[in-house]
């Protein structure tokens, strides 16, 4: 049986989650600009509760981006740390897809386990500057999801547009208070952070179908500076 390890820092929430002969052991804290003192200590407590050594972990799974730059690089930090060290390989996930695996997983738990029709869950996270990053997933009732666009990152009129192009049936994040304004009423807004415990989930998944890669084979996903490389380039190209 897998013994695996979660560590999701990407956004202001820090969590940490085990599997360990089927059982989850997992910390949680929105405790603000405290990732660098908890993420450690929560990988300890983990281990510690469930009784496993680091020796005995076959695969890590973190969040890669998009999100804070300082969280990302905190979170990843520990998990090369541990993945070069353990010599084992990683399951690098979208934060944004992540996003909707905790937000799913809360309606279902709402809904006591009931199946849902398929439906579309719009994540969002507040990148600054009035810019967003966004995603976009189909969510079928077995909780299968499928991205339909690529993480992006979109300014406010754009997301928007991405809104009303895609309708989706809730908006979720950190992002979606700032869009009350703009919102029909119809359409929920839903505070949410990543969770490590989906991350567990969807780390075990993966990792059953020989999806892990090793850790030097991951880079870490910002949007904004692949945008702005990507102006600077097309500036270049028309000079």
């Amino acid at each position: 049986m897998t013994t695996a390890l979660a560590i999701e820092t990407s956004t202001a929430a820090c969590s940490v989650a085990l599997s360990f002969r089927g059982r989850m052991t997992r910390r949680y804290s929105e405790e603000p600009r405290s990732h660098t003192r908890l993420v450690m200590s929560m990988v300890d407590e983990v281990l510690a509760e469930a009784g496993v050594e680091l020796n005995q972990l076959d695969v890590i799974g973190t969040t890669v981006g998009p999100g804070s730059f300082t969280g990302l690089r905190i979170g990843f930090a520990v998990v090369q740390g541990l993945a070069f060290g353990l010599d084992i390989p990683v399951i690098p996930m979208s934060t944004l897809h992540v996003m909707v695996a905790s937000y799913s997983r809360l309606a279902r738990d709402s809904s006591n386990g009931e199946p849902s029709s398929e439906r579309i869950i719009m994540p969002l996270i507040d990148a600054r500057m009035d810019e967003f990053n966004c995603g976009c997933y189909g969510v079928n009732d077995l909780g299968f999801m499928t991205p339909l666009i690529t993480d992006q990152l979109l300014s406010r009129s754009n997301a928007l547009v991405l809104i009303e192009e895609h309708k989706p049936e809730v908006i979720i994040g950190e992002g979606h208070m700032l869009f009350l304004d703009e919102m029909e009423s119809s359409t929920p807004l839903v505070a949410i952070y990543p969770d490590a415990q989906d991350l567990l989930y969807l780390t075990m998944e993966e990792f059953q179908c020989g999806m892990a890669v090793p850790v030097d084979s991951v880079d870490l996903v910002y949007l904004r500076g692949t945008e702005a490389w990507q102006k600077r380039k097309r500036l270049r190209d028309s000079l």
